[in-house]
C-alpha cells in the first residue's frame, strides 16, 4: 500500500492502528449532467446523517460509495452524470489538505480494498 495509512485509510480497518489518529474533513459533492453540462451541488443533508457526513468526508472508500450511490440515483431518473468531490481533511490537528483528486470522476473509477487508488492524493504527513 502506498502512502500513509492514516491518510489513505487503505488497510486501516485491517490493522492494529485503530484509534491512533483523529481525522476531520469537509466535502462538497458535485453532479454534472453529461448531456447538458449542468452542475449541481449535492445537499448532503438530504442523504446523510451527521455521522454519515463525517464518514463521507474522511474515508475514501465511503466517498467512493456515496459517489456510486449518486450515479445510480441519477441513472434511475434517466440522467448520465459525472460525480466529483471537493474534499479536505485534517489528520491529528494538522492543516487541512485535499484528500481526493477533484478532477477525478468518481462515477467512473473503481475501488479495490487491496490496491492503492490513484485518485487519492498523496498525504502531507511525514
Amino acid at each position: 500500500i502506498q502512502d500513509n495509512v492514516l491518510w489513505t485509510e487503505e488497510g486501516h480497518r485491517m490493522s492494529w492502528r485503530m484509534m491512533l489518529r483523529s481525522k476531520t474533513g469537509r466535502s462538497n459533492f458535485y453532479v454534472i449532467n453529461k448531456d447538458s453540462n449542468e452542475k449541481k451541488l449535492v445537499n448532503l443533508n438530504e442523504y446523510l446523517t451527521q455521522k454519515q457526513k463525517h464518514q463521507v468526508s474522511t474515508k475514501p472508500d465511503v466517498i467512493w460509495q456515496f459517489a456510486q450511490r449518486l450515479k445510480n440515483e441519477y441513472a434511475l431518473k434517466g440522467e448520465d452524470v459525472s460525480v466529483y468531490v471537493d474534499n479536505y481533511i485534517s489528520v491529528n490537528g494538522r492543516p487541512y489538505a485535499k484528500l481526493i483528486d477533484p478532477e477525478t470522476d468518481l462515477a467512473k473509477v473503481e475501488w479495490d480494498a487491496f490496491k492503492h487508488s490513484s485518485w487519492i492524493l498523496p498525504s502531507n504527513l511525514e
